[in-house]
């Protein structure tokens, strides 16, 4: 098996919902269970990467004259992506992981935002073998209690609140959280995030002066409490005015959100025909052919206003 990094930096809010909610948010995003973090779940990646081969689709109609689209067997898009002929049913060569968090934008006192991420979310991306990323340091996780952060303290930094009688650049306001100087961020790791979003190059000032590395406690605490929430409502046309039951309020994953993928490959498995016997190999260098000619794509819910617009790269693995 062979594969890749699929990296998606959101340029607009993203919605990718859970479904209905009972609590006070109607519409919430896609989450883990266990740390509150938002996903895109791999179905989402796949079906939005597999319609820029439509062209391999064909129009049919059923027995009882309904029409629907098909794969054409003898297309790209059935060993890529799979079958969908029961007579004829195969997996596709491509698989897609769901879609992690590795950076978060949220609201500074200074500076007007940073960029978060975590020990967690930093293992993991080493874990998965991201370019770049490497695990954070034991001493410096240790010294991440929830008051505490690494971040850029030179008097230039945008984030720093301004020193008082000559005192150090020690603390920053994220949201309504001070949160104090606990040492620097490694020297590589704006870097490899930049090369990862080329969007980021849009943040004003330098990246590293704008990364911060938080407590996973405060890292899942944050990506819980800090998506946008939008209010819609539904009118009823007849009187003009909001229709009953017709409030509610979505979540959004805000733009400039860092998300990553592994994108995987496995020889094809369609039996028969000019597919047949197709490597991994092969599989990924078509997918890059379709994939670099395009580099925006929407994925999500709430196209027709905007929301889900995301850049999208793909990385050579690390080593």
């Amino acid at each position: 098996m062979t594969s890749r990094i699929l990296t998606l930096f959101t340029r607009t809010p993203l919605h990718v919902g859970a479904g209905a909610s009972v609590g006070a948010i109607d519409q919430p995003v896609v989450r883990e269970r266990h740390t509150g973090l938002p996903i895109i779940p791999g179905s989402s990646l796949k079906g939005v990467l597999a319609d820029l081969w439509h062209a391999d689709t064909n129009e049919v109609t059923n027995a009882d004259g309904k029409a629907k689209t098909v794969r054409d067997l003898k297309k790209d898009i059935t060993w890529l992506f799979g079958s969908d002929d029961d007579k004829a049913a195969s997996a596709g060569a491509l698989s897609f992981g769901e879609a992690r968090l590795l950076a978060f934008p949220i609201r500074s006192a200074r500076g007007s935002f940073a960029w978060l991420t975590s020990p967690l979310l930093l293992a993991r991306s080493a874990r998965d073998r991201v370019p770049g990323v490497r695990e954070l340091a034991a001493d410096l996780a240790k010294k991440l209690t929830d008051d505490l952060a690494l971040f850029a303290n030179h008097k230039d930094a945008p984030l720093n609140l301004p020193p008082a009688n000559g005192a150090a650049y020690d603390k920053i306001v994220l949201e309504d959280y001070v949160l104090k100087h606990a040492g620097l961020l490694p020297s590589d790791l704006a870097d490899a995030l930049s090369k990862l979003a080329p969007d980021a190059a849009h943040f004003s000032g330098n990246l590293g002066d704008r990364l911060v590395i938080v407590s996973d406690g405060m890292m899942s605490f944050f990506a819980r409490t800090a998506c946008e929430i939008a209010q819609h409502v539904r009118i009823n046309d007849a009187t003009g005015t909001a229709a009953e039951g017709g409030l509610f309020n979505q979540e959004n994953v805000p733009a400039d959100t860092l998300f990553y993928a592994k994108l995987s490959a496995t020889k094809s498995r369609v039996t028969g025909g000019e597919s047949q016997g197709k490597s991994a190999e092969e599989a990924l260098k078509e997918f890059e052919k379709i994939v670099d000619g395009k580099r925006s794509f929407q994925f999500g819910g709430d196209a027709s206003t905007g929301l889900g617009w995301c850049s999208v790269s793909l990385s050579t693995i690390q080593a």
